[in-house]
């Protein structure tokens, strides 16, 4: 089941590899794998954005199914300052409805689609993105945030 916007979010604090606050924006971006050359263009965009996340009172969470190995290497090659959740159970990309799967070589692989979820900090989802263009997602989002918060563009 998808979550939409106006959803309750499903707890992802409990799966970050250290603990945050709740009382922010949170941007909840689920992508594929890392170290494909979307993914990392999509998460280098992120992290270009940062410093204006912050300085709208939001913080900037990336999710795939990758091990934390793999998310470990994944954000020291990015040079990522925020965290990455390590889904290799697949328990969160079910939970907000990015689970998927497909057959590759003969063999089935299992993803997060690349979505986006805006929650506001009651927990509610303000924004879902269906449909992102790793190159220019992040600036849409920002855009997004500024309107929702009143923050000058």
């Amino acid at each position: 089941m998808t979550v939409n916007a106006g959803d309750l979010a499903p707890d992802f604090l409990a799966f970050l590899p250290e603990p945050l606050r709740t009382a922010d924006w949170t941007v909840l971006y689920f992508y594929p794998r890392g170290n494909n050359p979307h993914c990392v263009m999509q998460s280098r965009r992120f992290q270009a954005l940062l410093p204006q996340f912050r300085e709208a009172g939001v913080r900037v969470v990336g999710v795939s199914v990758d091990t934390a190995e793999e998310q470990g290497y994944f954000r020291n090659f990015c040079t990522l300052s925020f965290p990455l959740i390590s889904d290799a159970r697949h328990e969160l990309s079910a939970r907000y409805g990015v689970l998927d799967s497909a057959v590759v070589d003969g063999e089935t692989v299992t993803y997060a689609r690349r979505e986006t979820f805006l929650i506001r900090p009651d927990g509610r989802v303000a924004l879902h993105w269906t449909q992102v263009d790793p190159d220019t997602h992040a600036a849409q989002v920002l855009g997004a945030v500024k309107a929702l918060t009143n923050m000058p563009a």
